[in-house]
C-alpha cells in the first residue's frame, strides 16, 4: 500500500488549556502571564465565590478592553466552562480576536479549533494559514504541527525535505514529539537542509514556549508514515505492538486495564487482561487480533499454535493491519509452515481450508488456484467456522471470486453474528448504515458507538460516515473528520478516502493547496 491512502496526519486537540487548572506551577508562566499583563493570577480557594465572580469579572473587562492574553485565557476558559458556561462558539470569537492581534498562543489554538471544527466551521486550510503564522514566529509546536502536514497529502502536497525542515527546528527547541517524528524521518532516510539545521543551532539557544508543560500524550499531533513500504527486515516486538493497541484509541481497554499495568505487566500473568484484548479483537480491532495471533504463535498465555495465530493475522489483515502482513509472511516462511497447513487442509480441516484460501488471496502463495482458494473458503464456511463466514460476506460484498453479491453478504455475516461473533453484528450494522436499510436507528447507532470504543475500525469509519450524510443524527463535519482520522491513521483504505474526499470537497482555489492524487 502507498501513496495518498497510507498517509495520515490525525490532529487531535493541542491546547494549552490545562494551564487554567495546573495550579501554581502554569499559573506563572510568562506564555498567558506577561509582565504589564493588567491581571495576574494568585492561587485561590475554589470555595472563594466571590473572588473568582470578581476574577471573571475583571477578565472580561480587560478581554474587552483588547487585551490578547485576556482574549485568549477567556476563550480557554469558555472553551473548558471554568467560571463561565460552556460555549464553544464564543470561545472561538475570543480566540480569533487575541489571534487577530498577532498573539502566539492565539494563533496556534485558533487553528485548533479551526481544524477541529470547535465554535467554526471546519476548515483545515484556513487552520494551516494560522498554523503558518505560529510556526514562523518559533512557536515549537507550531512548527512540529507544520511539518506534520507536509507529510499527507491531505492540505498541501507532500514534501518530506519541508516536513523534516519544520519539525528539525520543533526538534530543535525540545519538544518531544518532534523528537521522535525526527528520528522515525532519519530512520527512513529522510532529511532537509543545511540552511535549516544551522539556524535551529541558533534557535535552539532562546528560551523555548513552556506549552509542553500542559500536554499529555495523548494531545498531541501523532502522524502514521503509512507511506513507506513496510520494514520486514526490523520486526516489531511484542511491546511495541502493545503500545500501538493503546494509542489507537481502545477506550475501554485503556480505562479497565490502566496503560502503565499493561505495558510492564506480562500478559502470560494478567488473563483478565488478555481476555480483554480477545474481546476487543472479536469487535474488529485489527491491533488486538495481531496481539492476540502473536500470542498463539508464541505460546504466550495461550496453548502455542501457529494455525491459530496465521488466523488472526488474516482477520487482522482485513481489517488493514499494519504490522499483520510482515508477520504473517515471517510465519508462513518457517520450514514447512505451508506444507503442513495444505496437508491439514486436504484433510478437511476448516481452520486449514481459511487460511489456505487466505493465502491464495493475498498472493502469498501460488500454489492453488483462485476456483480452489474458493472452494477452501466455501467448504470452511459450511462448517460454521467463523472466519470463513466473514470472508465469504466479504467475497460477496466486495465482488471477489464470487458475483457481487450484498444480500448474501449480510447472510453470512448475520450467521457468524448469530454464532455469538461481534465483527459479524458490527458488520451487519455498518452494511445497514451505507445501504440505507437500517431499520432501528437507535439501536444501530448505538451499537457502532459501543463497539468504537472497543476499537472496532468498521464502526469508526461507519460513524463517520453516519456524521458525514446525516444518517440517523445531524450532519457534523467535524465528527465526521474525527472518526475517519481515527480509522484511517490504522490504516483503514476506506476511512482514508472518505477523508480525501471531505478535503477536496473543501479545497480552495489558492495554489498552494493544490495536491495531486498519487
Amino acid at each position: 500500500m502507498n501513496g495518498r491512502s497510507h498517509s495520515i496526519l490525525t490532529i487531535i486537540a493541542l491546547l494549552y488549556c490545562i494551564t487554567v487548572t495546573a495550579e501554581a506551577q502554569s499559573r506563572s508562566t510568562k506564555a498567558f502571564r506577561i509582565k504589564t499583563a493588567p491581571v495576574r493570577m494568585y492561587e485561590i480557594r475554589p470555595s472563594d465565590v466571590t473572588y473568582q465572580l470578581w476574577e471573571g469579572f475583571q477578565l472580561m473587562r480587560n478581554a474587552n478592553a483588547g487585551d490578547a492574553p485576556s482574549q485568549h485565557e477567556l476563550s480557554l476558559r469558555y472553551l473548558t466552562g471554568r467560571g463561565f458556561s460552556a460555549d464553544t462558539a464564543r470561545a472561538a470569537v475570543w480566540m480569533k480576536r487575541a489571534a487577530d492581534q498577532e498573539y502566539i498562543l492565539a494563533l496556534f489554538n485558533y487553528g485548533i479549533y479551526l481544524n477541529n471544527g470547535w465554535g467554526v466551521d471546519w476548515d483545515p486550510f484556513e487552520a494551516y494559514r494560522y498554523f503558518v503564522r505560529s510556526a514562523e514566529r518559533n512557536m515549537r509546536e507550531g512548527q512540529y504541527v507544520l511539518g506534520v502536514m507536509y507529510t499527507d497529502n491531505l492540505i498541501v502536497a507532500r514534501n518530506y525535505q519541508t516536513a523534516y525542515d519544520w519539525v528539525y527546528r520543533s526538534a530543535h527547541q525540545g519538544y518531544q514529539p518532534a523528537r521522535d517524528l525526527l528520528t522515525e524521518l532519519e530512520k527512513r532516510g529522510i532529511t532537509g537542509s543545511s540552511a535549516v539545521r544551522k539556524d535551529s543551532v541558533k534557535g535552539n539557544q532562546r528560551t523555548p514556549l513552556p506549552l509542553q508543560q500542559a500536554l499529555t500524550s495523548n494531545q498531541v499531533i501523532q502522524p502514521v508514515l503509512l507511506d513507506f513500504d513496510e520494514d520486514t527486515t526490523v520486526q516489531a516486538d511484542d511491546m511495541t505492538l502493545l503500545q500501538e493497541l493503546f494509542n489507537e484509541g481502545n477506550e475501554e481497554l485503556r480505562t479497565t486495564l490502566g496503560i502503565s499495568r499493561i505495558l510492564t505487566d506480562s500478559l502470560q500473568r494478567d488473563s483478565t487482561g488478555f481476555a480483554l484484548i480477545v474481546r476487543a479483537a472479536e469487535v474488529g480491532n485489527p491491533e488486538a487480533m495481531t496481539i492476540v495471533a502473536r500470542c498463539y504463535e508464541k505460546g504466550v498465555g495461550v496453548k502455542k499454535d501457529k494455525l491459530a495465530a496465521a488466523v488472526h493475522y488474516i482477520r487482522a489483515i482485513r481489517l488493514d493491519s499494519r504490522r499483520a502482513p510482515a508477520l504473517l509472511w515471517r510465519l508462513i516462511n518457517e520450514k514447512n509452515m505451508v506444507q503442513n497447513i495444505q496437508q491439514r487442509a486436504a484433510r478437511k480441516e476448516p481452520t486449514a481450508q481459511y487460511v489456505i484460501s487466505s493465502l491464495a488471496a493475498f498472493r502469498f502463495i501460488n500454489s492453488i488456484t483462485e476456483e480452489q482458494a474458493l472452494q477452501f473458503l466455501v467448504r470452511s464456511s459450511e462448517q460454521s467456522f467463523i472466519p470463513a463466514l466473514l470472508d465469504m460476506g466479504n467475497a460477496y460484498s466486495q465482488g471477489q471470486w464470487v458475483k457481487q453479491d450484498r444480500k448474501k453478504a449480510v447472510e453470512y455475516w448475520r450467521k457468524a453474528a448469530s454464532l455469538g461473533n461481534a465483527e459479524g453484528s458490527v458488520r451487519v450494522a455498518v452494511s445497514q448504515v451505507f445501504d440505507g436499510t437500517i431499520t432501528d436507528a437507535e439501536h444501530s447507532f448505538g451499537l457502532l458507538q459501543g463497539y468504537s470504543t472497543q476499537g472496532s475500525v468498521l464502526a469508526q469509519t461507519a460513524l463517520g460516515y453516519c456524521y458525514e450524510r446525516g444518517v440517523t443524527v445531524p450532519i457534523d463535519e467535524s465528527k465526521a473528520v474525527y472518526y475517519y482520522r481515527n480509522a484511517s491513521q490504522r490504516g483503514s483504505q476506506s476511512a482514508m478516502n472518505a477523508l480525501a474526499r471531505m478535503y477536496d470537497d473543501r479545497r480552495p482555489s489558492d495554489p498552494r493547496f493544490t495536491v495531486e492524487p498519487e
